[in-house]
């Protein structure tokens, strides 16, 4: 079986989620419209639709698979980072991705909220009375689609769409990510959160560091909204300076999230000859973004022990420069070990997917504007 996707390939089987996710809801949706009743404070449909949701997805994904013949597993990465240190990384990306992104999701918030659109997050209108409330919203709202998701868009989606270019599957992937949660005001903080997603992917050649982080975003959101809504009144108690400490929150915390990211990339970076380093002659070390030159003197010297730390903010320096962005994409590509196909393929499933997407992300703003 094949273990790779084309792009036009990840376009068509987000279009299929997209059909299977409106089928599925469908029915059940009159299935379940003579169910009364609610549970803690959300309707019992509701409850039901977000499971029917993943299940979907799922369904839709082991299908395409099946049809196309191409072996899941492996497409997808599913197996465990070779480099264990990887895992302490994750907790600080993904509390970094929220102060960093945060300040994004309020600027929508903000924007939509005055051209008067109505609609939010269901999450918040959840009646939190116990904590099984609470683990079973962890479960519905964060796990399920952690691992649905993520086998669906980093696994598939992007897996396909790399194949044209890292930077491209990088980007495409996390706008059809935003837009698959049809939800206008969250849209700019998936979008960033999809990106952060599929570094990861292509860094590590596997799955589980998507699911771990998105699984935290999502629990972090979901025990703030449950437990420390002080949280949430602090930061609107801040009024005007809330431009002020979002900026800085964004700034900061973008610049710590790509210094954890490269980080996160140097630990899977083998440092043999046929890797990152390269051992030219004469004591003269190259790496990606610096050249260093060992004296002749049997190893006396003492090594910079600030040169990870000074080639990060190299590295950082790096993405204000065309070059560097090369360097960056280069760099995914053959971390991620997929195979490069060109971009000449036919794109046209591709652009359709997000086409359609992108209506239906309309559809939602339109409804919340005539509410």
């Amino acid at each position: 079986m094949r273990k790779n996707l084309l792009a036009s390939e990840s376009g068509s089987l987000y279009l299929f989620v997209l059909c299977g996710i409106s089928i599925l809801s469908n029915i059940f949706y009159y299935v379940m419209g003579s169910v009364g009743g609610s549970f803690a404070g959300v309707p019992v449909s509701t409850w039901v639709n977000y499971a029917v949701t993943q299940a979907a997805i799922l369904l839709v994904v082991w299908g395409f698979s099946m049809w196309r013949r191409y072996d899941l597993p492996a497409v997808a990465k599913l197996r465990p980072m070779k480099d264990a240190r990887r895992y302490l990384l994750l907790l600080p990306i993904a509390i970094f991705s929220i102060v960093a992104f945060l300040p994004v999701s309020m600027l929508f918030q903000a924007f939509f909220n005055a051209i008067g659109y109505v609609g939010g997050i269901s999450a918040g209108q959840i009646s939190y009375d116990n904590v099984g409330v609470f683990f079973l919203s962890v479960f519905v709202l964060g796990l399920l689609p952690a691992v649905c998701e993520e086998l669906f868009m980093r696994g598939n989606v992007l897996s396909g769409l790399a194949s044209r270019g890292a930077l491209f599957g990088v980007f495409i992937s996390a706008l059809l990510f935003a837009l698959l949660h049809n939800n206008p005001l969250q849209t700019g903080y998936q979008f960033c959160l999809g990106v952060v997603l599929a570094v990861l992917f292509l860094s590590s050649r596997s799955l589980v560091p998507c699911v771990a982080v998105h699984f935290l975003n999502n629990f972090f959101s979901l025990l703030i909204t449950a437990y420390i809504p002080e949280i949430d009144g602090a930061i609107a108690s801040l009024g005007a300076f809330n431009w002020l400490t979002g900026t800085l929150s964004f700034v900061i915390g973008t610049l710590v999230l790509v210094l954890l990211l490269y980080a996160y990339h140097r630990l899977g970076s083998p440092k043999e000859d046929n890797g990152g380093y390269k051992v030219v002659g004469g004591g003269v070390v190259f790496d990606e973004y610096t050249i260093r030159a060992y004296s002749d003197d049997g190893g006396t010297s003492k090594p910079d022990r600030l040169a990870p730390v000074k080639d990060a903010f190299r590295y950082v320096g790096s993405l204000f420069t065309a070059k560097g962005w090369q360097r960056t994409e280069r760099e995914l590509f053959l971390s991620s070990d997929l195979q490069y196909v060109g971009k000449r393929q036919p794109m046209f499933g591709v652009w359709l997917a997000v086409g359609l997407a992108a209506a239906y992300w309309l559809i939602a703003l339109i409804m919340g504007l005539t509410l």
